[in-house]
């Protein structure tokens, strides 16, 4: 029964079905297998499957694989393609589905819908279910709770739980961040609320649980990654404006931030993703007017193209040249391409007749540094692994013109040969020997 699904979830007994065992689901699985939970992982991969049955990550999180390993060897998370009869086994339904959008930045609902088709085979009768993908306002009132009252004739808070729970979470840190951070819950009703409430519970029983409505919890989720990406784009608009006056936006950012408790600006890069680029579309999908967002999207998707006008105005056409770029995923110490910036400032080089050779090391597909390197008159560092935080050295000594440093890794006197550039700092040859008058204080 519904009702006793909340004991259930604290003595351990209740089973935890996740539906997607991609970077959200598999974390998220992971975690409530080693909170004493067992979980059920569904995915439609059958090479995923058979990896995460072996105790093996399907993709690069080094924090949390020996957690898998030990998951899988208990049999406390097992990896399955069968979603009706691993429903049907489960008293929690996570639903950690893509929420994609499509070639012009429309919805796109298709895995949910499919979702929703296994559920309502499966029978969802005394199950709880919860929303953990990022969605668009109104999916729970308009597509959910319709789903389960006039497709399934059940009733939320009596028959069925529903709550929205988006994931909030700084890909690569589930290992961290479920634990500490608080979880918002979106229900239409208390026991759902509370089922809900004791799931994240089981995590950390002193959690901080924020319980508001389903369209709220739906929209700070898209709030607080449209915030931070709104953010970076006026950080780029700075950078840029800092090039046009000659001046380099590192220090200028260091001097605004200094011990000011009322500046934080981010440093300037690339900004995408599969969240950060495509959730101000959830939001903006049901506008016409100009706004915000959009105009943070145009700024964010511009800087790309913009690294490769810079070089060609230092370097002139990039026709033949072979251009080393480091860092393929969209951020640090992740093999994640989706949306990636990196990935389009390397279409654009091509674009352009260069010849591109890209290393990433947690991407396997790429090259390896050394190939990079070798003959590259342009290295551009569009991606900040910490493996390319002390490789300035052999960058200067591999003959290289130019070295274009997106993220403001390295500083212009590491390089004696080649000429730096950034984004957001001058191309001038004398930078080299600038000086500031806050030289030696420590930012906060």
């Amino acid at each position: 029964m519904l009702s006793e699904l909340s004991d259930e979830i604290r003595n351990g007994s209740a089973v935890v079905c996740v539906l997607g065992l991609g970077r959200v689901g598999l974390p998220f699985a992971t975690v409530l297998a080693r909170s004493g939970l067992k979980v059920i992982g569904v995915d439609v991969d059958k090479k995923r499957i058979d990896e995460i049955n072996s105790g093996n990550m399907p993709f690069y999180y080094p924090d949390i694989e020996e957690w898998l390993r030990k998951a899988t060897t208990a049999r406390t998370l097992v990896a399955s393609l069968d979603s009706k009869r691993s429903v049907e086994l489960s008293d929690v339904i996570v639903l950690t589905v893509g929420t994609p959008t499509g070639i012009q930045y429309q919805l796109d609902y298709t895995q949910l819908h499919s979702v929703l088709r296994e559920l309502e085979q499966a029978g969802l009768r005394g199950k709880q279910i919860i929303m953990r993908s990022t969605s668009a306002p109104g999916t729970a009132t308009d597509i959910l709770l319709p789903f389960l009252h006039k497709k399934l004739g059940l009733q939320v808070g009596v028959d069925v739980g529903l709550a929205i729970c988006p994931e909030r979470i700084v890909e690569g840190q589930a290992h961290r961040e479920l634990y500490d951070l608080p979880e918002i819950v979106g229900c239409f009703d208390e026991l759902s609320a509370q089922i809900a409430t004791e799931l994240f519970r089981k995590i950390n029983s002193k959690k901080h649980i924020v319980v508001t409505t389903p369209t709220t919890a739906e929209l700070a989720k898209l709030f607080t990654n449209i915030y931070r990406y709104v953010n970076f784009a006026l950080s780029n608009e700075f950078a840029i404006w800092a090039e046009k006056y000659g001046e380099d936006i590192q220090e200028i950012i260091r001097a605004a931030n200094f011990e000011y408790h009322r500046a934080s600006i981010p440093r300037p890069g690339f900004a995408g993703g599969p969240c950060l680029g495509k959730d101000g579309f959830l939001l903006d999908n049901g506008t016409t007017f100009s706004s915000i967002v959009s105009t943070a999207w145009k700024l964010n998707e511009a800087i790309p193209q913009h690294v490769v006008m810079s070089v060609m105005a230092m370097l002139g056409p990039l026709y033949g040249k072979k251009v080393g770029v480091l860092g393929l995923a969209f951020k640090a110490d992740s093999d994640d391409i989706r949306m990636s910036p990196s990935v389009k400032l390397v279409e654009s080089l091509k674009a352009f007749g260069a010849e591109v050779v890209v290393h990433d090391p947690h991407v396997a597909s790429t090259q390896c540094l050394r190939e990079a390197l070798l003959g590259a008159e342009i290295i551009i560092v569009a991606t900040k692994h910490h493996e390319f935080r002390d490789i300035a050295p052999a960058i200067d000594a591999s003959g290289c013109k130019v070295v274009y440093d997106v993220w403001g890794i390295y500083r212009p006197e590491e390089f004696k040969k080649a000429r730096y550039m950034g984004l957001g700092r001058t191309s001038r040859k004398d930078m080299q020997s600038h000086t500031s008058p806050l030289k030696g204080l420590q930012s906060p």
